[in-house]
């Protein structure tokens, strides 16, 4: 339902802005966006992986993030005049400051938020956050149709950050305490440190190609690319997160067993890699016709774009499982190490690709996590004891299946490429249903993961 909703939102605001819109509220986002981590500061995390967390401590936490988001909020309006200046964009001064407050909300519910997915009430989140993103697909629909161009984003944010603030205390159902020193809280600090300075790497490096794109190529070239990303990221989002968030929980409570760890650690990567894949193949397979009907005709010029983030999206999909490794087994300062490394890797590849235009930094958006998901796997396997090879195979069979899917699809496109737009996207959609079928039938190997899938299905409908 929050992918509809989502997918609802890009198709209608897609028709109602343009790209400038977007390209101003992305500089503002690319780079205060590093916010949302430190009003974290990696203490939501750090709260579900601990065994045993008191109310005291847990309070403790709430007034940690309570500060941390009040200066971020502070900082946020600090640093507006200076972004609009780096941006030579007058308007992005008004967004930043109006967006800070949202930092403060934020930080003032991660506990509430951490509280609920600890005792595995997720459902209840997903549901204030199903409610945040209609109302903000509302709000923000009605303020673009009254010509707010990129206020109606801003809208959006804030209504996205309200809801939670107002609903979920009233769902968990506890006050903090005042602030107590004499509660244990050196462990949870330090692997929330770990965690913030991992997360923070990590963001920097995810965000280096829009904030490049801004500075160098403007807002037109910018809202362009911000479209094909946040388009795929955006549905992509509604889940990920939330498939995190529940195999750090489970595997947390599995750290005693490196058996039925690796077990389950295989099913959550099939479950999340064969969808992934096989969706954003459609994508890649018949992206204008995807564009046409999802954002419209006058967004065409982004289909080329929208291929290379969804063959990216994907690959970074699958190296979503070593951090649950790092972080399920509290290794956060060997997490931060790799971080640092891929880092590297993702900053050098935008770089060079920026020196060939807009379209390499798009290029070297999927070279680097094509490098980095089984170097991710392989390190957090060295690093927790545990056997990931076997996930690397796992990952590399679903990237076979998925390529031989895609490509089939892709040339059934080519094929009716005279048809209207939605009849292209419901046939590639056919298509990767009839090619996964007759691999399902010659490959042994994708009857036996599509058995493991069906089993995992049967299993979450019974929970």
């Amino acid at each position: 339902m929050r992918i509809l909703v989502q997918l609802g939102n890009v198709v209608v605001l897609a028709r109602l802005l343009d790209d400038r819109a977007y390209g101003v509220v992305g500089m503002v986002t690319a780079v205060v966006g590093v916010a949302t981590i430190f009003q974290d500061f990696g203490l939501s995390t750090a709260a579900i992986q601990e065994r045993e967390l008191s109310d005291g401590q847990r309070s403790n936490l709430w007034w940690l993030n309570t500060l941390a988001g009040l200066v971020l909020a502070g900082i946020g309006l600090a640093v507006a005049p200076l972004l609009a200046v780096f941006y030579h964009e007058p308007a992005v001064t008004g967004v930043c400051a109006a967006i800070a407050p949202s930092f403060l909300m934020a930080g003032m519910v991660n506990q509430y938020r951490a509280d609920l997915n600890r005792k595995l009430l997720v459902g209840r989140v997903l549901t204030v956050d199903l409610s945040a993103a209609a109302l903000a697909l509302a709000l923000g629909a009605l303020t673009a149709a009254w010509g707010w161009s990129y206020w109606a984003l801003v809208v959006q944010r804030l209504v996205t950050a309200l809801v939670p603030f107002v609903a979920l205390p009233l769902i968990a159902g506890w006050l903090p305490r005042w602030y107590n020193r004499q509660e244990p809280m050196r462990a949870l600090l330090g692997f929330g440190v770990q965690m913030a300075g991992t997360q923070m790497v990590s963001y920097l490096a995810s965000n280096l190609d829009s904030i490049l794109m801004g500075r160098l190529f403007g807002a037109g070239t910018l809202g362009l690319y911000n479209r094909a990303v946040q388009t795929l990221r955006t549905p992509l989002n509604q889940f990920r997160p939330q498939a995190t968030t529940l195999g750090l929980s489970v595997t947390a409570k599995l750290q005693d067993d490196d058996e039925r760890t690796l077990a389950y650690l295989r099913r959550g990567q099939l479950a999340l890699g064969y969808p992934v894949f096989l969706s954003m193949g459609i994508v890649v397979a018949a992206a204008p016709a995807v564009v046409s009907v999802v954002l419209g005709d006058h967004w065409l010029s982004v289909a080329p774009y929208m291929r290379l983030v969804a063959i990216g999206e994907g690959l970074t999909t699958l190296s979503m499982v070593g951090g649950w490794i790092y972080t399920s087994r509290a290794l956060g300062r060997a997490y931060l190490r790799y971080t640092m490394v891929s880092a590297v890797v993702r900053m050098a590849a935008i770089v060079l690709g920026a020196q060939f235009g807009a379209m390499g930094v798009a290029y070297a958006y999927v070279a680097s996590p094509l490098i980095l998901w089984p170097v991710s796997l392989l390190l957090s396997g060295r690093a927790s004891g545990l056997d990931t090879v076997p996930l690397v195979w796992n990952g590399m069979r679903i990237l076979a299946v998925s390529a031989v899917a895609t490509g089939a699809v892709w040339a059934l496109c080519e094929l009716i490429s005279d048809l209207p737009a939605i009849v292209i996207c419901l046939a590639a959609a056919v298509g990767m249903g009839l090619a996964m079928a007759l691999l399902w039938l010659v490959v042994p190997f994708v009857r036996a993961d599509m058995r493991e899938l069906g089993r995992m299905t049967r299993m979450m409908i019974k929970r």
